[in-house]
């Protein structure tokens, strides 16, 4: 019998967690419970959040809880994990999750800002929500990129208007490529084992 486990992630990984849950059902019984884009900008709000989703899994009966969200996303993660008795992922951010840290120090020394489509589609609408940011705001805080550079896995990929769009919106070049994604099912694989 398949033992179920409650996958808690910030909805960032929707695509990516379905599209590898998918490839593994016959072997994982995983129920999920995507928490907002974004609130890694208010860490209070996360750690609330993070909290109250794993009391109700609790209070259902579910005690094989994991947590997908980066040890930079919320500071201290790891001793809420050790608290509630949950695991979480030794990763620290999402996009490490996908290209691992060494991949993304490397972007970040060239001037290369790293997103995933997911990230382009609902990062406009984050920073506005939670940082209450303006045009100018995107652009000044871009400015020191000299591209941004967005790795698709191709499960939902971002149409030429949303790229446009983007580039509009924060003025550095976009670029895409293709995202494999073995390491980040290795990543969730040692989660969820």
């Amino acid at each position: 019998m398949r033992k179920r486990r409650v996958l808690i992630a910030c909805k960032i990984f929707e695509e990516e967690i379905n599209h590898f849950l998918q490839r593994e059902r016959e072997i994982l019984d995983v129920q999920t419970v995507w928490l907002d884009v974004g609130l890694h900008a208010d860490p209070a709000l996360l750690q609330d959040e993070l909290t109250s989703a794993i009391d109700r899994a609790k209070a259902i009966g579910e005690d094989n809880i994991r947590i997908l969200y980066g040890q930079r996303c919320l500071p201290g993660i790891e001793r809420l994990a050790a608290q509630k008795e949950v695991s979480v992922a030794s990763t620290n951010n999402c996009l490490e999750a996908f290209i691992g840290d060494n991949k993304l120090k490397d972007f970040d020394n060239n001037h290369t800002m790293v997103m995933t489509p997911s990230w382009v589609r609902v990062w406009p609408e984050a920073m506005k929500k939670f940082l209450g940011w303006s045009e100018v705001d995107f652009r000044i805080n871009l400015g020191r990129y000299e591209r941004i550079l967005v790795l698709d896995a191709c499960l939902a990929p971002l149409s030429d208007q949303e790229i446009l769009e983007f580039f509009d919106l924060v003025q550095v070049p976009v670029e895409v490529e293709p995202l494999n994604l073995d390491h980040f099912h290795d990543i969730v694989i040692k989660l969820l084992e």
